[in-house]
C-alpha cells in the first residue's frame, strides 16, 4: 500500500474516532470531565485530522513530488 493510501486510511480512522468520541461525550454529565476530554483529547484529534487532510491535499497537488533537478542530483550518488 502506498503512503498516500495509508494516510487516507488513517484520516478515515481519525474521522471515525471523532464520531465515536462525540457520541461518548453526549453521555457525559460531569461538566469538568466533559471539558477535560474536549480540550485534551478531542481538540488534538481534530487538529491532527485537519493537518493530515491538508497534507493529503498537498500530496494530491504534487507538492512533494521530486523536481527534475532533484532526480538529476540523485543520479550523481
Amino acid at each position: 500500500m502506498n503512503t498516500f493510501k495509508s494516510l487516507q486510511k488513517l484520516s478515515a480512522q481519525l474521522a471515525d474516532l471523532m464520531e465515536q468520541l462525540d457520541s461518548t461525550l453526549d453521555y457525559i454529565d460531569n461538566a469538568e470531565l466533559y471539558s477535560e476530554i474536549d480540550n485534551n483529547v478531542k481538540l488534538p484529534i481534530e487538529n491532527a485530522l485537519t493537518h493530515l487532510d491538508i497534507a493529503l491535499d498537498d500530496i494530491s497537488d504534487g507538492m512533494y513530488e521530486d523536481t527534475p533537478e532533484a532526480e538529476d542530483f540523485e543520479e550523481w550518488d
